[in-house]
C-alpha cells in the first residue's frame, strides 16, 4: 500500500469532507438533547462533585470530562453538551480522509470508501451525540492511519520516526479505550495486528518496539480511566444481544436506517426502501469473493489482513466471553466498530492490484457497491433525529412549552413518561429560569401516571386514553416523536 500515485488533494473529497462537518455541527445546535445525553450530564457532569471519575458502563470518561471541561467554561446548552462529540467527529472525518488515500489513488474508490464511512446514517448519529462513540472511533482509526502512513514512507524516513510512530499509536489506543469502553477488545487486537506489522517490515528491536507499543498507552489509560477500571462493579454490562447474527442484523438495520423522503423524489425513495436492503449482503458477497481473487493471485495488503483480522479475532472474542461468562455480544451502537473494521477492509480489498480479467472484475464490483451504499447514505441525510431516540426529537420544544406554562400560570408539577424524565430534567438543569420542580421517575407502565400533577408530558400513541380519562387538554403535539403535552384545565384558570 503507497500513497505515492495519489493525487495531490481532491477539491470534491475535502468538499465532502467540510460539508459532514457542517451537517454535523447544524445537527448538534437544531437536535434535542436525548435520554442518554441527558444521563451522561446529570450523573456525570452537572454535579458539584468529580462524579466523572463514577465506575459505571454508562459512563463514558473521556466523554464525561470533557464535557465538564466545556460546560464549565462556556455554560451548558445542547451545543456545548456535544462539542466534544463534535471534536470527536473533527478527528474522525479527518483520518478518515487520510485513510482513504493512503488506500487507493483512485478517486472514485476514495470517495466512495469516505461517504460510507462517515455518512452511514449509523455512524453519523454518534458523530453528533454527546457520548463517547465518535471520540473512540476517530481514535481507533487514527492508530491505522499512523501506522500506514508510517508504512508509505521511505525506508530512511521509516527508521527516524518509528519510535514516535509506535508511541502515538499507543496513546491512540488508550484514548480509544477511555473514550468507550465497548471498544476495547477491538482496539487491542487491532494494536495487536499494527505491532505484529511493523514488527515484520523492521525486523529489529522487537522488544523496544513493544514497549513504545504499550507503556505510553498504559500511562495515559491509567491517568484517565485507572480508577474507574480498578473499582469497576459486577453486573454492567447488561445491554446487548445473545447471537452474533443479533449483532449483525442490528448493525446491518441501523446503517441502512430510514431515506429521507424530503431529499428522495418518490421514485428514487421506492428504490432506496425496496432495494436498500440488499446492499450490504451484496456487499459481503463481494468481499468473499475478492477475498478469493486475492487467495489465488497470492496478494493480499496488509490493512486487508490487520483491519479482517482484528474484526473476526474481536467477534470471537465476544463469542468465547459470551460462552464462558454470559457477557452479552455486542449491539447496536456497542458494536459500532463493527463496520469501520469491516468497511476498512472492503476499502482495501478493493484497492489491491490484481492483472488476470476476474481479478479486475471482482474489484471493479467492490468498487461499485461501495458506491451504491455511498448514494444509499447520502439519501439518509437527516437534520433532526436520532434512530435510536427519535422518541426525544421534540424535547426542547416540549421544554420550551413547561416554561411558558410556568411563567404565565405558574405550573411546577410535571410528570413525564419515562422516555422524557432525563431530557426534561437536563434543559430544567441547564435553563435555571424556571420554578418547574425536579421530574421525578416515571415507570414504564403503559397508560399509568401519578394523580395530582398539573401537566403530563405523554406518549401519545399509547396514553391518548388516559387524558381522556382524566379531562386533560392536549396543548402540544410533535407529529415527529409523538410526544405530547397535556394540562388540567384548571391551570389556565386566572389567578
Amino acid at each position: 500500500m503507497t500513497n505515492e500515485n495519489s493525487p495531490k488533494h481532491s477539491p470534491f473529497l475535502i468538499g465532502t469532507g467540510i460539508f459532514a462537518l457542517l451537517w454535523t455541527v447544524a445537527r448538534a445546535a437544531v437536535q434535542s438533547v436525548t435520554i442518554d445525553e441527558a444521563d451522561t450530564y446529570l450523573s456525570y457532569v452537572a454535579p458539584a462533585g468529580p462524579t466523572h471519575w463514577s465506575p459505571s458502563a454508562n459512563n463514558q470518561v473521556l466523554n464525561s470530562l470533557a464535557m465538564r471541561l466545556v460546560t464549565s467554561i462556556f455554560g451548558s446548552s445542547a451545543i456545548t453538551l456535544r462539542l466534544p462529540a463534535l471534536i470527536g467527529a473533527a478527528l474522525y472525518i479527518a483520518a478518515v480522509y487520510c485513510l482513504v488515500r493512503l488506500i487507493s489513488p483512485r478517486r472514485m474508490l476514495q470517495w466512495a470508501l469516505f461517504v460510507c464511512l462517515v455518512y452511514s446514517p449509523f455512524v453519523m448519529d454518534y458523530l453528533v451525540a454527546a457520548r463517547g462513540y465518535g471520540l473512540a472511533s476517530a481514535f481507533l482509526l487514527w492508530m491505522v492511519v499512523i501506522a500506514a502512513h508510517f508504512q508509505a514512507r521511505d525506508p530512511e524516513a521509516r527508521k527516524a520516526d518509528l519510535w514516535r510512530t509506535c508511541a502515538l499509536i499507543s496513546v491512540s489506543g488508550a484514548l480509544c479505550l477511555c473514550a468507550n469502553f465497548s471498544f476495547a477488545i477491538a482496539d487491542a487486537l487491532t494494536a495487536l495486528g499494527l505491532f505484529l506489522w511493523i514488527c515484520r517490515e523492521q525486523r529489529r528491536e522487537y522488544l523496544k518496539i513493544l514497549a513504545r507499543f504499550t507503556l505510553p498507552g498504559l500511562a495515559v489509560a491509567y491517568f484517565i480511566v485507572g480508577s474507574v477500571l480498578l473499582s469497576w462493579p459486577k453486573g454492567q454490562f447488561t445491554w446487548g444481544a445473545d447471537s452474533l447474527l443479533k449483532t449483525i442484523t442490528s448493525l446491518v438495520s441501523a446503517s441502512l436506517f430510514e431515506p429521507n423522503d424530503y431529499l428522495l423524489n418518490p421514485r428514487l425513495y421506492h428504490y432506496f426502501v425496496h432495494f436498500g436492503p440488499f446492499l450490504y449482503p451484496l456487499l459481503a458477497a463481494f468481499v468473499v469473493w475478492r477475498v478469493v481473487m486475492l487467495a489465488l493471485g497470492r496478494q493480499a495488503s496488509p490493512l486487508t489482513m490487520i483491519c479482517g483480522f482484528a474484526l473476526l479475532a474481536a467477534l470471537a472474542c465476544h463469542e468465547l466471553l459470551y460462552k464462558l461468562y454470559g457477557i452479552l455480544l455486542p449491539f447496536d451502537r456497542t458494536a459500532m466498530w463493527v463496520p469501520l473494521l469491516f468497511l476498512i477492509t472492503a476499502g482495501a480489498l478493493a484497492a489491491a492490484p490484481l492483472t488476470s480479467a476476474n481479478g479486475r472484475t471482482s474489484g471493479k464490483a467492490l468498487t461499485a457497491i461501495l458506491v451504491l451504499i455511498a448514494c444509499y447514505n447520502l439519501g439518509c441525510l437527516r437534520l433532526t433525529y436520532f434512530n435510536e431516540w427519535k422518541y426525544d426529537a421534540g424535547m426542547k420544544d416540549v421544554y420550551a412549552i413547561l416554561s411558558d406554562y410556568n411563567h404565565a400560570y405558574g405550573l411546577t408539577k410535571v410528570s413525564t413518561n419515562w422516555r422524557y424524565v432525563a431530557a426534561l430534567n437536563c434543559y430544567r438543569t441547564m435553563s435555571g429560569k424556571e420554578t418547574i420542580e425536579p421530574i421525578p421517575g416515571a415507570p414504564s407502565v403503559v397508560n399509568f401516571y401519578p394523580p395530582g400533577y398539573q401537566a403530563y408530558v405523554f406518549y401519545y400513541p399509547w396514553d391518548e386514553d388516559f387524558v381522556k380519562k382524566e379531562g386533560l387538554k392536549i396543548v402540544y403535539h410533535d407529529r415527529l416523536s409523538d410526544a405530547a403535552v397535556a394540562i388540567r384545565p384548571e391551570v389556565e384558570a386566572p389567578r
